[in-house]
């Protein structure tokens, strides 16, 4: 079974916004989220007559915000934005009566306990950033451990799926990559992911590598770690390509988002070196999987 919600070969979207991923959307985001399929969706962008013309405000404004409203030169542009369906439309009936059965397992398993067994595919520090009118932080809350595929119950789960788990809990197993574990855990789903929690009865039938993270590293790769704008495939899977979910506590209302990481300090993925490091002369060496040697490869959201 694959995860249908991540599927993003189906729409594209031409809004500003989705510039970082190559304006390929996922199910998730298209028909859960913002529902904008096929109506699309309406918002007002905010302009100024004096700055379209790079003419100084009046008000010593550089850009246009809240407080421009009630100028003689500000106004607002409606934008009325289309999803565009990539597959036909037969094959879009197809797709939305899959997506029914996998909604209909989804609800079957969300919340209850499930026996799991799968192998190690990366192991990521876990973060969550929060921002405020006056400040931001970056705070630690564990680790990610990254499955390519897994059993789920009886179900072959042929996509990646994530488990959460606390840092006391990680030390105590001592869990490496390509290690392939038994265990129970509870399914459900954040923004179109299958993330497992409460994982408990933890069995190691079988090691890989020795356990790459502790504490000093986590906190050193949070001093170093850069923000990505745009989120590249190859460091989303890269093991120091870590996804933080961002709170926003600046607005009213809060805006959910997620934010890539480097751990390794890399300025900019077009000019990564880690690649280097791991798929140089030592690869062999270190035993490490194909998957690292990658080129420059595509966005997702």
């Amino acid at each position: 079974m694959k995860n249908l919600y991540k599927f993003t070969h189906m729409f594209s979207c031409v809004h500003e916004s989705h510039s970082g991923y190559k304006n390929k959307m996922s199910v998730y985001h298209i028909l859960k989220e913002k529902k904008c399929y096929p109506h699309g969706c309406i918002y007002f962008r905010w302009r100024c007559k004096q700055l379209n013309k790079r003419k100084k405000c009046d008000r010593g404004f550089k850009h246009v915000g809240r407080n421009c409203f009630g100028c003689k030169y500000f106004y607002e542009e409606k934008i009325h934005n289309y999803p565009v369906l990539q597959v036909s439309k037969s094959e879009y009936r197809t797709f939305l009566s899959q997506l029914d059965e996998f909604e209909d397992w989804l609800s079957e398993v969300q919340e209850r306990e499930q026996e799991i067994d799968g192998i190690i595919d990366s192991i990521k520090p876990l973060f969550v950033k929060k921002i405020y009118p006056k400040t931001d932080f970056i705070s630690f809350r564990g680790y990610l451990i990254v499955f390519k595929e897994i059993f789920l119950g009886r179900v072959h789960w042929e996509d990646y799926a994530y488990a959460r788990i606390s840092s006391d809990y990680y030390n105590s197993l001592k869990l490496g990559v390509g290690d392939r574990l038994e265990a129970r855990a509870r399914i459900k789903t954040d923004r179109g992911r299958i993330i497992l929690h409460h994982l408990k009865a933890v069995t190691v039938i079988s090691r890989g590598q020795p356990a790459e993270w502790n504490r000093e590293k986590v906190l050193l790769a949070r001093e170093v770690a850069t923000q990505f704008s745009e989120q590249p495939e190859n460091c989303v899977q890269c093991p120091f390509g870590a996804l933080v979910d961002v709170e926003n506590h600046h607005h009213r209302r809060e805006f959910a988002r997620r934010q890539l990481l480097c751990l390794k300090g890399v300025q900019d993925y077009r000019d990564c070196y880690v690649k280097v490091e791991y798929c140089g002369l030592d690869k062999e060496a270190n035993d490490l999987p194909d998957k690292l040697c990658f080129k420059e490869g595509s966005v997702l959201r």
